[in-house]
């Protein structure tokens, strides 16, 4: 083989290596993207499924059939109870709400919104903790710095000069 054949291999093979780098790094790009997206609309769905259960008494599961972006924000379609006809489409943190005439007739009156159940759920919380829960922190505590004491001993004895 000649020289220049030799260098012609030689760039291909450069060309393919470095081609090769470059799609590998736009595909864990856009593989950590999917993920970010699915753990946002995972997110969104908890909070679906948050709203429903509080709004809707006859209330047992969900199917989830489409998640997209659009131009608007976010939708998320689904329905509830194995049932086509209970639909509804949701928006970004449950903030915009359609749903069918069907759903409609089971929804409580007055419906409360995401964020309203959350601020219901936050002010009920503090009552319901007991000095019980504070004993254990406590405990916990003592637990941690007993813990951190014996590593801080075994550091010193391993490191003590003889």
């Amino acid at each position: 083989m000649s020289k220049r054949t030799k260098f012609i291999i030689l760039v291909v093979i450069l060309i393919v290596i470095i081609l090769s780098m470059v799609g590998g790094y736009f595909f864990v790009k856009h593989k950590e993207q999917e993920k970010k997206e699915r753990a946002f609309f995972n997110e969104q769905e908890e909070k679906v499924i948050v709203y429903l259960k509080y709004n809707v008494p006859s209330y047992k599961s969900v199917t989830f059939t489409n998640e997209e972006f659009n131009p608007i924000g976010l939708s998320i379609d689904g329905y509830i109870n194995n049932d086509k006809r209970l639909s509804f489409t949701a928006g970004k943190d449950v903030r915009t709400f359609s749903y069918s005439e069907e759903l409609d007739k089971m929804f409580k009156t007055p419906t409360k919104s995401y964020i309203e159940i959350m601020k219901e759920k936050k002010t009920k919380a503090p009552k319901e903790t007991s000095m019980t829960d504070a004993n254990k922190q406590a405990q916990t505590m003592e637990e941690i710095i007993a813990d951190a004491r014996a590593r801080e001993a075994q550091i010193f004895n391993r490191n003590r000069l003889y």
